[in-house]
């Protein structure tokens, strides 16, 4: 500083003896305005400091108003050059590679300044490379909800097996805990899944960030009579408190919607009004004494006794005038009850359920895998559609207690897998529980993801055009869908529901067939669709999509998350 000074008018050096700085690094308002003015007379030397002190000053100001509108938890924390490294902060934990682009010296000098680039920007984290500029394409559900390039967050991944569907699942999973969301995947088939919610309980902290939950038989069971998310609720309530009421309602009323597509799935048909009406009375006389509570639910062999020895009320609700009326009636209906008592159906569900839903688990994940894939085709139809409502049940409850501040308030991200295995057993229940999750995700604070082959597994649900054409219509209510290589067959069953250009249906019909092996030169060349998709949101049918090919960081390949052919190695 004192070379500096001896540079500086004799005017300057006297206002820099006095020139203090506050502990924030703000420079007064008269000293400010003082070295703007006077920096056209200074030398060349005091035009640099005056310049760098007004930039430290600059600085300054805008920190402290940017802390000022920090959140709490970022209050003492500075960020780092890839951002906020905290809970739910910013940090940028996977950085992808930079474009690279390639010319001779001469025309590459020749770009400076460099022109801006064309390609997509959007927010979200980061899941692929787009292929026309290869540039990063982020993307996040509620990033681009919230940037209002989505309607809803809800989306469809349509492509064939084998070719990364689950991989891109991930993505969108690793950028949802990123943000500090919660993920729920109500049905691991595989499991594809699993590996990495384990790796979220090996942490410093020793939390169990992460829950797996085997269900199947010899694993574990789940009472469709215990929708646990909201008995989990109703014991961090109060007692009497106003909100219990509205929990114990929806309780009752996920218990009748959960026996209902048990049953209408083994008979490959729906119940009858008075059936669904004797099993909500019958409910109702369980809970009416002390016999059963929402810590210790009853189970379906409760049910079937209650309907067996049937009080006035459940009488009148069926218009049954006598006990041998009432029996007449139900009978049908205890026939599929108690099969659902027997078997693998009875070790699945007739019981209590072995392991709750923690709504506090960063991730959980309910592993099937058990389940054998031929055999225990329904058995999985009849989970899948039961997992889902639990899900939805988690979202529900966790609602309640951050409505009534007894949690923080979150979004979770459902991540519907393998949804063909639950439409290929047909029946308006497994319609009406796509249905249900479909059309409330954005006043009960959740995402949704579904995962399936193509189009027409939403017509294996029913033989009706309306049946269909309601299943169909959930990926017109999909704001984005993801596409991966399918033939020509499939687009044309898309017309109308997923519109492509002629270079899009170029693109994904090249996708969809490998080089014969004398032209790849190398065993491990990958296939030219694998973790190819194309991207497309929005209403306009003409508007062209994205495409992209799914990245993988070094670390995720290091840990394994994506490795889901552990089955196919030998000794």
């Amino acid at each position: 500083m004192s070379g500096s000074r001896l540079l500086l008018p004799r005017r300057v050096t006297a206002r820099q003896e006095n020139y203090t700085r506050g502990a924030d690094g703000v420079m007064n308002a008269d000293e400010v305005a003082y070295l703007r003015e006077a920096m056209p007379t200074m030398s060349v030397a005091g035009k640099f400091n005056a310049a760098r002190k007004l930039r430290a000053h600059e600085l300054a100001v805008w920190r402290a108003s940017y802390s000022a509108a920090r959140e709490p938890w970022q209050a003492d924390r500075r960020p780092s050059p890839r951002g906020f490294l905290a809970p739910y902060g910013g940090y940028m934990k996977k950085p992808m590679p930079i474009p690279e682009i390639r010319g001779t010296t001469n025309r590459v000098c020749g770009l400076y300044p460099f022109p801006r680039s064309t390609e997509f920007i959007s927010p979200g984290w980061p899941i692929g490379i787009q292929d026309e500029t290869g540039a990063p394409l982020f993307y996040d559900a509620m990033a681009w909800f919230e940037a209002e390039m989505l309607s809803a967050p809800v989306g469809v991944v349509l492509g064939p097996n084998g070719f990364g569907k689950s991989t891109l699942g991930r993505q969108f999973v690793l950028g949802g805990l990123a943000s500090g969301r919660h993920q729920i995947i109500p049905a691991d088939i595989k499991p594809d899944y699993r590996r990495l919610c384990e790796l979220l309980n090996d942490n410093h902290e020793g939390r169990q960030d992460g829950q797996v939950i085997e269900v199947g038989p010899g694993h574990g069971v789940l009472n469709p009579l215990d929708p646990t998310a909201y008995a989990w609720a109703l014991d961090r309530l109060p007692d009497g408190h106003p909100a219990a009421g509205g929990l114990i309602a929806e309780l009752h009323q996920t218990q009748l919607f959960n026996i209902e597509a048990l049953v209408s799935l083994r008979r490959r048909a729906p119940l009858e009004d008075f059936e669904s009406t004797a099993i909500s009375s019958a409910l109702g006389e369980l809970y009416a004494g002390d016999r059963f509570s929402t810590a210790r639910p009853p189970i379906i062999s409760d049910l079937i006794s209650q309907l067996e020895q049937p009080t006035e009320d459940m009488r009148y609700a069926v218009a049954a005038a006598t006990a041998a009326d009432f029996a007449h009636t139900t009978h049908r209906l205890l026939q599929s009850l108690k099969s659902l008592t027997v078997g693998m159906f009875g070790e699945s569900f007739n019981g209590q359920t072995t392991t709750r839903l923690n709504l506090e688990a960063a991730m959980v994940d309910i592993d099937l895998s058990i389940i054998n894939v031929h055999s225990g085709r329904d058995l999985r139809a009849a989970i899948i559609a039961l997992t889902g409502m639990e899900a939805q049940a988690a979202v529900s409850a966790r609602m309640t207690l951050a409505d009534n501040g007894f949690m923080r308030r979150t979004v979770t991200d459902i991540h519907m897998d393998e949804l063909s295995q639950l439409l290929d057993v047909g029946g308006s229940s497994q319609i009406k529980s796509l249905d249900r999750i479909t059309r409330t995700q954005r006043t009960d604070g959740m995402t949704l993801k579904t995962y399936t082959h193509t189009v027409t597994d939403f017509t294996k649900v029913s033989g009706d055009i309306t049946e269909q054409g309601k299943a169909t219509g959930f990926i017109s209510r999909s704001k984005i869908t993801f596409t991966g290589p399918i033939n020509g067959y499939e687009i044309d069953a898309q017309a109308g529901l997923i519109d492509y250009t002629d270079r899009e249906r170029a693109r994904l019909l090249s996708w969809t067939s490998a080089p014969p092996p004398a032209q790849t030169g190398h065993r491990t060349m990958p296939h030219p669709g694998k973790g190819r998709f194309i991207a497309k949101w929005g209403d306009d049918p003409d508007r062209p999509g994205l495409a992209f090919r799914t990245w993988i960081s070094p670390l995720e390949r290091a840990l394994g998350i994506h490795d889901t052919n552990t089955g196919m190695r030998t000794d």
